[in-house]
């Protein structure tokens, strides 16, 4: 089973909670939502606070690296803080150890100082500690990024805008550029829209620039006004100025009447402080929030996830985010004062601002940005992706098999069972270990022991017919550990979730597949009075309601034929073995000798000869009590045959209503009134929707597309 190998290193230290902390716990938070991605965490210093780390979901699924224990002995410029030099010394030092696939970095000055190093052909800097107005960037910043650009196979940016800026300041198409977006957690449901507790929120650092200082200045102000109102704050750390500040404003967050100040917490508490708020605080200076902006504040994301109307600097990326109309724009501290106290006193505008943050912030859940990014991380792996077929008859899946047979970058393995729960387990535990991907083609045996045996990162998809609901396998089957479930028409979909309680959210419909072109042949001469069946075993196919069709025919026009393509009973001991089953077929054979049109019954070998049998067909029948979908009448049309279809449990979803009937006598009606039935009706046009192009569209783009479960 192929993996990717990712180091990833900011230049920053997670004791200290802050925006690029949130972000690189957030990166791999993203990157192990792939049970296939292997990550390595460097530190930058050691850890003795352990809220920012806590953001980690998984942390026992990654690798974190002390650098500090793991090169004892080693001398370093500083014994706290990796410094820039060291930290490129270390992830040479680790990466001639492991080859990773990737690494992953954050840091103008560390990107700098690897562009000397050999890991630079795989590594993919994070930057966006630079200049974002075009009119100021500098000869020597613009020379560097140049160098960037054309040094590291990819470069992350956090924003479209950032992409398209570089893009334009660089005069590069920007194919290297992977948009990383701040993410926010995933939310099950959508959040409930309301004011609880007249609260506002701010979750952050204490810097000039974020305006902290303003932020309880006017808080104050609208306190006084309504005292109901109160202000929940969180985070510890001081930047810039504020530094000098900082026992100042600490005395203000512990004094001002009405304010909650938390002091550092996890991500977790963070989120959770938020959603028991009522307004997020995003207002900062127009050094940070400007038309020239490039990036996007997590915390502005997290407010709106949570369905909290957020105030902030009127902008073109704001504007672009929430529209021109959105109301709780503020561009000073007087509008800031009046926007705060709209949002408490006007229901309305409260909640049609939150309904726009949210509708914001829901692309930037983890689960939707992981997808994209991780589908551009895993072409650095070259290794070709391994998809296990299991399963006891592949009639149905062989088109596929072979196609993936034929890439060049998929290895295929087939474990061919012996039955509904027979194989030999030996041969099943082998090709487990070597599988990327499972399809279990039947949801029988072989679905319920790879669903208990899978291997974390491993992709299960079953794929189900009809047969199943008849088996007692469905329930046992561990749906945890299966991506998807294929189902092949509509009423199946239903019926599996109703009678074997198949979980909804794991079903997809992907029809069978219909290879019109093969079909699509010249008919012979003289078949206008032919009619064929394909298959009519068991006895539930209903060979005796055919016959009742083409004995009426055939009293009225003995020029009618019925062709039966089928193996016959006898060659299926096991069927013959059940009473009912050779009862049935002696009794219609018996009748089939006797009558008087015997001769215009036709037998034609089982075979993979469909296509060819066809030419020689005019009308293909269904007569069955129950089935799937039924490809042969879909192949009869994609010949130029008129289908006729007993009404079957699901069949009106699988083929067009005029030729789905009730009773013998309309199938008898259609047949010698085809010519109007299908007047101005194209047969071979709606096979297409199912061709060979579209199947194998589908089915890859859910197999192979990376995803992050």
């Amino acid at each position: 089973m192929k993996r990717l190998k990712i180091l990833v290193y900011g230049d920053q230290d997670l004791n200290i909670m802050d925006g690029s902390a949130i972000w690189l716990t957030s990166l791999i938070n993203m990157l192990s939502l792939d049970q296939k991605v292997d990550v390595t965490l460097l530190l930058k210093a050691p850890i003795k606070r352990k809220h920012v780390i806590a953001n980690i979901k998984d942390i026992n699924s990654i690798t974190v690296v002390e650098p500090f224990k793991l090169f004892e002995g080693k001398k370093f410029q500083n014994e706290n803080r990796l410094t820039v030099k060291d930290a490129t010394n270390v992830i040479e030092a680790l990466n001639n150890k492991n080859d990773y696939d990737i690494i992953i970095t954050r840091g103008k000055q560390l990107t700098e100082e690897s562009l000397k190093k050999s890991y630079k052909t795989k590594q993919i800097p994070y930057i966006t500690d630079f200049t974002h107005d075009a009119k100021k960037v500098g000869r020597s910043e613009k020379l560097f990024f140049k160098k960037v650009y054309k040094t590291f196979p990819n470069v992350f940016v956090q924003t479209e805008e950032m992409k398209q800026y570089l893009m334009e300041m660089l005069k590069v198409d920007g194919e290297k550029f992977i948009i990383l977006h701040p993410t926010v957690v995933d939310i099950e449901r959508p959040p409930i829209i309301g004011i609880k507790n007249y609260s506002i929120v701010y979750a952050g650092k204490f810097a000039k620039e974020w305006k902290t200082e303003e932020m309880i200045d006017v808080f104050q102000q609208v306190n006084e006004k309504n005292s109901a109102i109160t202000l929940n704050v969180a985070g510890d750390k001081f930047q810039g100025e504020l530094k000098e500040r900082k026992n100042i404003i600490l005395d203000k967050l512990k004094t001002t009447n009405g304010l909650n100040w938390i002091g550092t917490v996890s991500r977790e508490e963070s989120v959770n402080f938020i959603q028991s708020s009522d307004v997020g605080f995003a207002y900062r200076s127009e050094e940070i929030d400007n038309d020239y902006s490039l990036e996007l504040s997590t915390k502005f994301l997290e407010y709106g996830i949570n369905g909290k109307p957020i105030i902030a600097r009127r902008t073109a990326q704001y504007e672009a985010l929430l529209g021109k109309d959105y109301p709780l724009f503020a561009n000073d501290e007087a509008e800031l004062y009046q926007k705060l106290l709209l949002a408490f006193e006007d229901k309305e505008i409260y909640e049609r601002a939150a309904l726009k943050c949210y509708a914001a912030s829901e692309d930037y859940q983890i689960s939707r940005v992981s997808k994209k990014v991780l589908s551009r991380l895993w072409m650095f792996n070259k290794e070709k992706t391994t998809i296990l077929f299991a399963g006891h008859d592949f009639k149905f899946l062989n088109w596929y098999i072979t196609k993936c047979e034929e890439d060049p970058n998929i290895n295929v393995l087939i474990d061919k069972w012996d039955g509904h729960n027979e194989h030999n387990i030996d041969h099943s535990e082998e090709m487990l270990q070597l599988a990327d991907i499972i399809f279990c083609e039947w949801g029988l045996g072989n679905a319920v022991w790879y669903s208990k045996n899978k291997r974390r990162g491993q992709k299960l998809f079953i794929r189900l017919h009809r047969q199943e609901i008849d088996t007692p396998f469905l329930p046992a089957i561990n749906y945890h550990n299966v991506e998807k479930v294929l189902v092949i028409v509509p009423h199946l979909f239903e019926e599996f979730n109703r009678l074997k309680h198949v979980p909804r959210e794991k079903m997809i419909i992907i029809e069978n597949m219909i290879d019109y072109r093969r079909f699509d042949r010249e008919k012979l001469k003289n078949v206008e009075y032919n009619l064929g069946i394909i298959g009519i075993l068991p006895k539930l196919k209903r060979l005796d309601r055919a016959l009742d069709i083409f004995e009426q025919l055939w009293i009225k026009n003995p020029k009618y034929k019925l062709y039966i393509k089928s193996k016959n009973p006898q060659e299926l001991p096991w069927l013959m073995g059940r009473d009912d089953e050779r009862i049935y077929f002696e009794e219609v054979f018996e009748r089939i000798e006797t009558a008087a049109w015997k001769r215009n019954v036709i037998f034609d070998p089982h075979g993979n000869d469909v296509d060819e049998w066809l030419r020689k067909i005019n009308f293909v029948l269904s007569t069955s009590d129950i089935e799937g979908s039924h490809v042969s009448p879909m192949e009869g049309m994609a010949s130029g045959a008129v289908p006729i279809v007993y009404h079957w449990p699901g069949a009106e979803t699988a083929y067009p209503s005029r030729f789905v009937v009730e009773t013998v006598d309309e199938a008898v009606n259609k047949i010698e009134n085809y010519k109007s039935l299908i007047d101005g009706y194209d047969l071979k046009e709606y096979p297409k929707r199912f061709d060979y192009d579209s199947r194998v569209k589908l089915l890859d783009e859910l197999i192979f597309t990376e995803t992050t479960h």
